[in-house]
């Protein structure tokens, strides 16, 4: 790591010597594992390793990006000098201030897990193995389709500003979908787990559970259209929120009248039992930083706090366009940074928080309603509708999970959803970069049969 910080600080004095007066330097080292099951057997393993530095050089404002793949001097200085040239062609943008001044940083935990580092390509596959053969475990089950994913990586950041920060990564992700056939009916049910440790069990619960809710919609019905309240699984709670929080309260968005967020700074958005955090310092968590794409030092913050939007998330650029701090949500890339693309705005760890209601209750006070499971339907930010194919959702009927829904639809506006959020469960879980438990939304549109 050393080397690697002595290496971008290099960088930056030769951009300076060229005549870049403001630059950041990323030199970033991944090393990736993916194995992939397609039908039921091995499609692809691969190993990958990627070194490169990233180049980014302002001049009045307008920037300009180069990447190399190679560390060798004569290549290094190509693109320095293309970055610097980039810079001076581009439009002057009195909206950019300046690149972070450095500060002391404070080392987040759980960022690096060796037993990931040290994980070899057989034993990945063996792993992965493990969920296919967990997943098929049921004569109703035709194939599986799974993934496995482990990466470590390493970064330097060094700017013009004497800034110089570093810091080791680790990711273990699995995913598992499983088809379950009977006659002629097909229902298919998934699952994923992703953090920055090695959980040698999260292959077999994932294997597991898209077995068991694969089989469990194998039963089913049609929902009739209406008025119904709706439980979210924590999986669809969090891929919703993570554009509908993540996208919407993004500063980038918000300045340019892309968000149904803009202008309600300060406002009620929600329901005062909806409080949701940005939290880089979460232990283990797969968002979790010491230092954002800038090198600002990580912090949590209320996004919404009782129902009130309380800030919108910002890099260096954005802030100094509004006149505020950046809140350190400049990103490189997710859990591995990149050094392949410019850094963009993104939240690090959504973390809703929960309430004191079980998932049970929630199901229990319903007489008739629906429980959503999975969606991959993604909100419109810039008017707020929401309207998603419910993948693998169920009827509740008098109190209980009833079968599977099909051919159904959800429809609500976000900020109708938020306000409607009535119940918030107890238990979370991590999903698609937020932690959120269950959640209820007193009434949702639901498209059915008739």
């Amino acid at each position: 790591m050393t080397e690697k910080s002595e290496l971008a600080e290099e960088v930056v004095e030769l951009v300076a010597r060229l005549g870049g007066r403001t630059c950041d330097v990323l030199v970033a080292d991944a090393r990736v594992t993916t194995a992939e099951v397609e039908k039921s057997s091995i499609k692809q393993a691969n190993f990958l390793a990627d070194p490169g530095i990233a180049i980014r050089v302002f001049e009045n404002g307008s920037s300009g990006f180069v990447y190399c793949t190679s560390q060798i001097a004569a290549e290094v200085n190509k693109a320095a000098e293309l970055a610097v040239s980039q810079a001076r062609a581009g439009i002057p943008d009195a909206d950019f201030k300046g690149l972070p001044e450095p500060v002391p940083l404070v080392a987040v935990d759980g960022l690096y897990d060796p037993k990931v580092a040290a994980l070899r390509p057989e034993e990945a596959v063996d792993l992965l193995l493990l969920l296919v053969d967990e997943a098929s475990a049921d004569d109703r089950i035709s194939s599986v389709n799974a993934g496995l994913t482990v990466s470590t990586g390493e970064v330097a950041l060094a700017n013009s500003n004497g800034l110089v920060a570093t810091q080791k990564m680790t990711s273990f992700d699995v995913f598992a979908e499983a088809v379950a056939r009977s006659g002629d009916l097909m229902f298919s049910g998934m699952d994923y787990a992703s953090s920055r440790k090695l959980n040698p069990d999260s292959p077999l619960t994932v294997g597991r559970s898209a077995k068991e809710h694969a089989v469990k919609g194998l039963k089913h019905v049609k929902a009739q259209t209406g008025d119904y309240p709706v439980v979210l699984d924590p999986l669809a709670a969090g891929y919703i929120l993570s554009t509908a929080i993540g996208g919407g309260a993004n500063a980038e968005n918000i300045q340019r009248k892309r968000s149904y967020l803009a202008g309600r700074l300060g406002t009620v958005v929600g329901s005062e039992n909806l409080s949701i955090y940005d939290d880089p310092t979460l232990e283990w968590a797969i968002g979790s930083t010491s230092f954002d794409g800038e090198g600002v030092g990580p912090r949590r913050k209320a996004v919404i706090d009782k129902g009130v939007l309380k800030t919108y998330l910002y890099d260096s650029y954005t802030a100094g366009k509004d006149s505020v701090e950046s809140t350190g949500n400049s990103s490189r890339g997710g859990a591995i940074w990149s050094y392949r693309h410019p850094p963009v705005i993104s939240f690090a760890n959504l973390v809703v928080q929960s309430g004191d209601a079980s998932l049970d209750e929630m199901i229990e006070d319903c007489d008739k309603g629906v429980y959503l499971r999975v969606t991959f339907d993604s909100p419109n930010l810039a008017t707020g509708e929401f309207s998603c194919l419910m993948m693998e959702s169920y009827a509740i009927e008098d109190g209980d999970i009833g079968p599977a829904i099909r051919q159904s639809t959800m429809g609500i506006s976000l900020l109708d959803m938020f306000s409607k959020i009535d119940l918030i469960g107890s238990s979370p879980r991590h999903a698609f970069g937020v932690e959120t438990p269950a959640l209820r939304i007193s009434s949702a549109k639901i498209g059915g049969s008739g």
